[in-house]
């Protein structure tokens, strides 16, 4: 009967391999040219146009402009992707902040918000034109609380608040995120990481995703603030092979709740990180829930001498469950989205 036991063996290694998940395909594509040239002029426009409930890829390619609008991605229309020509020539740009003339708060001060689950941008910038040298108060780029949402080569652009990073789960891959103060924040579950993208077969091109700080009078700065507030909450930032600098001195982060959950791996850190690497705030007193923490990082800012006491150095085995894509990806949600050209 070994034809039997080998029957069992390789069914049984068949069931234990991973099943390749097919890309979804494009099944409508819709063009936005401030010029005329395409089906609309406005973006939100071209989103308004999406039947609600879609379950079909959408592609909405947004020629290269400056497109002065405020987006809004409503939860009913998912399986969307925006797309720009690149992040240097396709930008959405407005000046709205909290507590202006309008009221606005944190959320509507917002020049993009998305909803909507299954949602994809690549090659666009999302800028908030309020300047906050002098005057900082929340001032949001973009506002992400869709579940299964991924960024390629797009930049955000502000200085406090820049980018909310508020729930669910998200991926950036060669991205730049610019400001001042908790210019990453939310409660998301999300990974960061360098972008390696192949454009022709001996010719590859790195991006890393670029953090830069910008001048302000507040000195100095905080990359992030994450609002993880339990221990079963599976919420925290994780930044793989990034790189951090500016032309003003910064904290990695501050813990914006009682088990706030930051990690900087292999990430380049330029000598602007202020040597205590992170402050307490709003978790004082509870410092043993907060995970902040830095592995294999290189660059003057990364010396961990002056850290604070209280970061937390995590085993191999922690570690690979956070730099892992299955962190924010079991179930290979991201193979199953569009491919990328």
């Amino acid at each position: 009967m070994w034809w039997l036991v080998l029957f069992l063996s390789v069914f049984s290694i068949a069931l234990r391999a991973p099943v390749a998940i097919a890309a979804a395909s494009i099944a409508r594509t819709i063009v936005v040219d401030l010029k005329g040239g395409g089906d609309f002029k406005s973006i939100q426009q071209a989103i308004d146009s999406v039947p609600d409930n879609n379950n079909k890829w959408t592609k909405i390619h947004v020629a290269a402009g400056v497109y002065r609008e405020k987006v809004n991605v409503k939860s009913t229309k998912s399986y969307i992707l925006l797309e720009g020509d690149a992040a240097q020539t396709t930008s959405i740009e407005w000046g709205d902040y909290n507590g202006d003339s309008s009221g606005h708060d944190t959320e509507t001060s917002a020049t993009f918000t998305s909803y909507a689950s299954n949602f994809v941008a690549k090659r666009i910038t999302f800028k908030n034109t309020y300047n906050g040298f002098a005057n900082l108060t929340p001032a949001v780029a973009a506002w992400i609380l869709g579940d299964k949402s991924a960024f390629y080569d797009c930049s955000f652009i502000g200085f406090q608040d820049t980018l909310a990073d508020m729930l669910g789960r998200h991926y950036f891959k060669g991205c730049y995120i610019e400001g001042v103060v908790d210019f990453i924040f939310g409660y998301g579950q999300s990974i960061y990481e360098v972008s390696l993208r192949c454009v022709r077969s001996n010719c590859c091109v790195t991006q890393r995703c670029k953090i830069s700080t910008v001048k302000s009078l507040q000195k100095p700065g905080y990359v992030t603030a994450q609002g993880r507030n339990s221990a079963s909450d599976n919420g925290g930032f994780v930044f793989k092979s990034c790189t951090i600098s500016g032309p003003q001195a910064t904290y990695l982060g501050r813990a914006w709740r009682h088990s706030s959950r930051v990690i900087f791996y292999q990430t380049f850190m330029s000598d602007i990180i202020v040597p205590a690497g992170w402050r307490i705030w709003n978790a004082q007193g509870y410092e043993g829930l907060v995970t902040f923490a830095e592995s294999g990082c290189a660059g003057p800012g990364s010396d961990l001498s002056g850290r604070v006491k209280w970061e937390k150095q995590l085993r191999n085995d922690e570690l690979k469950t956070f730099i892992d894509i299955s962190y924010i990806d079991g179930e290979g949600w991201l193979d199953a989205q569009p491919p990328l050209d």
